[in-house]
């Protein structure tokens, strides 16, 4: 979600940035692309948006799936009503106030000057180098609700995510521990997560640990997408899509 926030303060300043090499894989397909490839033959695909913010991606998993079932996760009231606001109507979203995590209970939850930013993980002191200055700073902390992944599959009586989406600004392995019983049961099939590779977080995982996090889980790599560069061309950012291993 961090590159969409550069995306919009460059457009204010009438520059443009465009799509990276890593954008397509080697057959020409896009990230939804090739989550649509995954998703073929699977009759109404269940769909978890962690890190819901304000319905983008709800809207295009709609669009991509048409019979997909979506959840969808913002623990940020604000960016929450937004997104309750923008999927009114879609019987086939439902959306939630709360955020996913290792545990259960309350958590505090880092409010940044970019909304887009938040995290339940306090900024590193190095994300404005990674960044650029005043994206990540945190203006506020907040307590906010936290399930884990288990606990809300049984709540809602859903045996089997087909597409687990993470964006939650470096914490994406705290959701999956929260999920250790659903991985081992073999009930995730695809995950596409945003992956932070610079310091921005304190607590994210480095790109090695998070492919070696994945594997552990039982997931092997598909492909990479949406490279975010630094100005010196180091990976600051990419998305990954992991399928269950033996799926």
């Amino acid at each position: 979600m961090l590159k969409d926030v550069i995306k919009t303060m460059a457009g204010r300043l009438g520059y443009t940035i465009s799509k990276t090499a890593c954008r397509r894989d080697g057959g020409g397909k896009s990230a939804m692309g090739e989550l649509k490839r995954l998703m073929n033959g699977v009759i109404e695909p269940v769909v978890f948006d962690v890190g819901g913010h304000h319905g983008m991606m709800v809207k295009a998993f709609r669009e991509l799936l048409p019979d997909s079932r979506v959840y969808s996760f913002e623990p940020f009231h604000e960016s929450f009503e937004v997104l309750k606001a923008n999927v009114a109507g879609d019987s086939r979203v439902r959306v939630f106030n709360y955020g996913l995590g290792e545990e259960d209970g309350p958590r505090t939850f880092h409010v940044n000057e970019h909304e887009q930013t938040n995290s339940l993980l306090p900024t590193d002191g190095e994300g404005a180098v990674t960044w650029g200055e005043g994206l990540l700073t945190t203006q506020r902390t907040m307590t906010v609700e936290i399930r884990t992944l288990d606990a809300v599959m049984k709540e809602l009586e859903v045996p089997r995510i087909d597409l687990l989406k993470l964006d939650v600004q470096g914490a994406e392995h705290l959701v999956m521990a929260g999920g250790r019983t659903a991985c081992a049961m073999g009930n995730i099939q695809v995950l596409y997560s945003e992956i932070i590779t610079r310091p921005t977080y304190q607590g994210q995982k480095r790109l090695d640990e998070a492919l070696r996090f994945y594997h552990e889980l039982g997931f092997d790599l598909h492909n990479f997408y949406n490279a975010s560069l630094t100005r010196e061309n180091q990976l600051r950012q990419v998305d990954a899509i992991f399928v269950r291993r033996g799926r």
